[in-house]
């Protein structure tokens, strides 16, 4: 398999967790601490961290540091683009 296949594979596995496709619904909003996509998840921090991490590595969120907070947005608008088109195309109406 080609690493972009490779690659490819990985982000939709990544976005198969319904708790990483909120967070980047979430972060279509706008930037966000932890801590406050953890409480509007519903989840503790250190899940939603683990989470993070995972679409860190996968280049679809990055991180600034302010202060004393990290906050998180979306890399690239084009995996929310994938989604929106998914939703489209795959959703009930």
């Amino acid at each position: 398999m080609k690493e972009t296949e490779k690659r490819t594979v990985g982000i939709f596995k990544a976005l198969g967790s319904p708790t990483r496709f909120k967070i980047v619904k979430l972060l279509d909003v706008g930037e966000m601490y932890t801590s406050e996509i953890a409480k509007n998840l519903g989840k503790d921090k250190s899940t939603i961290s683990k989470h993070l991490k995972i679409l860190k590595d996968l280049n679809i969120v990055r991180y600034v540091t302010k202060d004393k907070y990290v906050f998180y947005r979306l890399k690239k608008d084009t995996v929310l683009d994938l989604i929106n088109y998914a939703e489209k195309i795959f959703g009930r109406e």
